[in-house]
């Protein structure tokens, strides 16, 4: 009787503690115009949902600081299944929600009748719950798989570090503020001073935390393996400690889909966008119908266009997408399908000539390209060659003087023919010398990738 008791005052203990972070959260309605706003999009689109959310769930409601297809921002907690992903230390995944044990035909308060639901928590420092990421569909589906629920959970942990950095600016901006009324009112002001900027330092280092964790995410969801047919070598440096550059290298079977990337922005919004893109491939590799480069560019523009709603200049309130090169490698046929947007590949032949393979002038996404359009497709026979792809920061490195210039695409084909003999991973190390010897002490401006590949 005694340990039931004791179980119970535990409970209540964490409650009171879970419901105090809430309460440090400051104002939702701040919160809800972050960059989180773009996350439950991606999820439909991830989980192939009618709806998603971001919810936190205080003592008697359930606020959603981002939606898609809910077209609220709050409900009752009571009857909400969010309830029961809260006590979970991982995903909660229902195909059918009215054959479900746990379903005692509570009140349902959202629009949409509810059927499947994939939810996972989001759990603060403390290992408390404060609120969930989900999907909800008023039809039946089958649970997603392995992959799929990976990168849920990756969105929750990075959307709790963005809420409660976010949180934690908020409440040191209040106290700053503070801070600057009692300075006014005091003639310590040397100390004052000091005390502001130590809450800034602060407040930097907590967004510093964020973002490398932020980073940790970015580097999970970059390919970790090499088809043992190809020799490939692959540079990637953001100009931040995270950033808008990706590379995919993904074995299909009878196919291998090469792509480097480069999405608009740095930093946070460049990182969050290539989480978006990266989703939008990953479905595109699951769809059967396709399978040339130009159909990949073509089904990926259309996705983020619907995700980031960029249909048209005059209602878009914004314009972001990528420039990158992507290739198919055929083992069957021994042949590349090329596309590209705004970017180009190098061609190495066994004679050392360098060819610069182009593709369409338009950027994968922007408000300005039509939905519907058709990214072109060249086909590649491969035989000897050493094919490089690569991001505008490797060409855009600037040099010391007073004019400087672009190390540019000339200085790179240059380089190139010199070391056309060696394999793609010295040719990547003396590509990275000569752009660091150009360079000298200016400083970096854009994020770097390059990937360099053969058939062997």
């Amino acid at each position: 009787m005694e340990s039931e008791l004791d179980q119970v005052a535990l409970l209540k203990q964490q409650e009171i503690k879970r419901l105090e972070s809430i309460s440090n959260l400051g104002n939702l309605d701040k919160l809800r115009k972050s960059e989180i706003q773009v996350v439950p999009e991606l999820i439909k689109n991830l989980l192939s949902v009618e709806a998603a959310g971001i919810s936190i769930l205080d003592e008697t409601k359930q606020h959603f600081l981002a939606e898609a297809g809910l077209n609220k921002t709050e409900t009752p907690r009571a009857g909400s299944i969010c309830n029961l992903t809260m006590s979970l230390p991982d995903s909660l995944i229902i195909e059918d929600w009215e054959k479900d044990e746990r379903n005692d035909g509570t009140e349902n308060h959202l629009e949409i009748q509810r059927r499947f639901y994939a939810g996972v928590p989001l759990i603060n420092p403390e290992g408390l719950a404060i609120g969930t990421l989900f999907g909800i569909s008023s039809a039946p589906q089958t649970s997603p798989d392995s992959e799929q629920i990976e990168l849920l959970s990756g969105l929750a942990k990075m959307v709790t570090e963005k809420i409660l950095a976010l949180a934690e600016v908020q409440q040191l901006s209040k106290q700053i503020a503070r801070l600057n009324l009692k300075a006014k009112l005091s003639n310590n002001l040397t100390k004052e001073v000091a005390r502001q900027r130590q809450l800034v330092e602060e407040a930097r280092e907590e967004i510093h935390k964020s973002i490398r964790s932020a980073s940790r995410i970015q580097n999970a969801l970059l390919p970790k393996k090499i088809p043992s047919d190809l020799d490939v070598s692959i540079f990637w440096k953001p100009l931040n400690i995270v950033g808008g550059d990706i590379y995919i290298l993904e074995d299909l079977g009878d196919a291998v889909v090469i792509a480097v990337l480069d999405c608009t922005g740095h930093g946070v919004p460049g990182a969050l966008l290539s989480t978006i893109t990266s989703a939008a491939f990953d479905r595109a590799m699951n769809d059967p119908a396709v399978k040339t480069a130009g159909q990949y560019l073509t089904t990926v523009h259309q996705l983020i266009k619907n995700i980031l709603n960029q249909h048209n200049k005059a209602e878009s309130t914004s314009d972001e997408g990528f420039d990158g090169s992507i290739c198919i490698y055929h083992r069957d046929q021994k042949e590349l399908s090329f596309a590209s947007a705004r970017n180009s590949m190098l061609m190495i032949s066994g004679n050392g000539q360098v060819e610069e393979l182009k593709g369409d002038r338009k950027s994968v996404g922007s408000v300005r390209v039509p939905l519907n359009y058709a990214f072109k497709t060249s086909q590649i026979p491969v035989q000897d060659q050493i094919f490089v792809m690569y991001t505008d920061g490797i060409t855009d490195v600037m040099n010391e003087g007073e004019n400087p210039k672009l190390f540019g695409k000339h200085q790179l084909t240059k380089s190139l023919q010199i070391w056309s003999d060696h394999s793609p991973q010295k040719v990547a190390n003396n590509i990275s010398i000569a752009i660091e010897n150009y360079r000298g002490t200016e400083p970096l401006k854009d994020d770097q990738t390059m990937l360099i590949f053969r058939v062997k």
